[in-house]
């Protein structure tokens, strides 16, 4: 679209390089810029009809379950390459609305480059400013709306109530773990059920997204003590997913350094196999150094209850004369399942990630409420809401998150 600017004005440079008249300088202007200009357009049209049948192929294979994963990827994949592009065009025309049209102007458009460049030194790594997000909290809602949208079959229920009581009892016949988990899975796919285990596959990518942002604490709601009240086989699939997932999770951690830390003040509801998993993750992942980020999972979680439970317990003082104070209780916010025996180092994990209240508290699927989560912790947090379900939510999410969030002015009541 700029080409032929571009090419002027490179011929004018060529022009004082080699002299008026030169051959080099008389071959590029015979090469017409506008000839140029019309070779790009036509193979860029080309390129765009043929990724345009190929995306229609690929949704027709896709309605006529032809190929369906195939389709269903290269679908994906093309989305996301189209994405990219646009949002690599409206960068490259924002620079080149800048860039002079003369040779005198490119010391200008140089000058420009260089201000640009230097806007990066306030920036991270990845180009993203500093946010000054430590400590983030995301309310994962939307996987059932997720799933009964995107559901083609209807739920198994008895295989999957058999299934899920081997699992969580650890009743069935001795197999590898992940026989048991490719099982789950593939009663799963495709029903309305489907939504929560792509919502743990999205807390796995969101973890990385927070890795590669520098973002020092995640806490996340992953099952409330409200959700016991949902049917007994939905309660058993999530269950089931969270005992895979915490499996899973603690491979990750020992590669990534990450710290993962069970909130659960209504501990007693869980099973006692899953209970088990989720303290031996938990011990383990606090061998990991460094760390490069700490993960709190809130499951049969209740702000109300954390409350409750923590004024329980600062009864049990010794000295009780002395006034609670505010720092004090919340010391024992985002208190974890094995806290207990590790108070000193406990101590000042929350402190040196950017303390028990989020900077920012992420919910999606478009509902405007707390829902019991962090209650006591939220007294100055930045509130972000998307209409996006969970299983939806992406990078780009993320990243305008943290732009909004390097924008607001927070005066904390001064």
């Amino acid at each position: 679209m700029y080409t032929s600017a571009y090419l002027e004005n490179d011929a004018l440079v060529f022009r004082k390089l080699f002299a008026d008249g030169s051959d080099a300088v008389f071959l590029y202007n015979c090469c017409g810029v506008r000839g140029i200009d019309a070779l790009a357009e036509a193979f860029e049209l080309i390129v765009l009809l043929f990724f345009t049948m190929l995306f229609f192929v690929c949704v027709a294979c896709a309605c006529f379950s032809l190929w369906r994963d195939t389709a269903l990827l290269t679908v994906s994949c093309f989305l996301r390459i189209c994405e990219t592009l646009l949002e690599s065009g409206r960068q490259e025309a924002y620079l080149n609305l800048q860039a002079p049209c003369s040779v005198e102007g490119a010391k200008t458009r140089r000058n420009v480059t260089r201000h640009f460049r230097s806007l990066l030194g306030n920036c991270s790594v990845t180009g993203i400013p500093n946010h000054g997000v430590r400590h983030l909290a995301v309310i994962m809602d939307g996987n059932r709306r997720f799933g009964r949208r995107t559901s083609m079959n209807d739920v198994p229920v008895d295989a999957l109530t058999t299934l899920c009581d081997c699992i969580l009892d650890g009743t069935g016949p001795p197999k590898p773990i992940n026989e048991w988990r490719t099982a789950l899975v593939s009663l799963l796919r495709y029903t309305a059920l489907d939504g929560h285990r792509r919502g743990g596959e999205k807390l796995i990518e969101f973890i990385d997204d927070c890795l590669e942002f520098n973002i020092q604490m995640l806490t996340v709601y992953a099952f409330s003590t409200e959700n016991w009240e949902r049917t007994s086989l939905e309660v058993n699939v999530l269950m089931a997913l969270f005992y895979f997932f915490f499996e899973r999770i603690q491979d990750s951690a020992r590669r990534k350094g990450i710290f993962i830390r069970f909130i659960s003040p209504v501990f007693d509801k869980i099973s006692p196999r899953l209970r088990e998993l989720m303290r031996r993750v938990e011990e383990e992942s606090r061998r990991h150094h460094p760390r490069r980020i700490v993960v709190n999972v809130c499951v049969s979680y209740s702000g109300r209850e954390e409350v409750l439970w923590t004024c329980n317990r600062l009864l049990q003082r010794v000295n009780k004369s002395v006034p609670i104070t505010n720092s004090e209780f919340m010391s024992h916010m985002l208190r974890s399942i094995t806290q207990e025996w590790h108070e000193v180092e406990d101590a000042t994990v929350l402190a040196d990630r950017g303390g028990a209240e989020p900077q920012v508290l992420l919910r999606t699927s478009g509902e405007q409420r707390l829902s019991n989560f962090l209650l006591y912790e939220c007294a100055y947090t930045e509130f972000v809401f998307i209409d996006k379900t969970w299983p939806e939510v992406d990078r780009e999410d993320l990243i305008q998150l943290l732009l909004d969030y390097s924008r607001r002015g927070r005066r904390h009541g001064k």
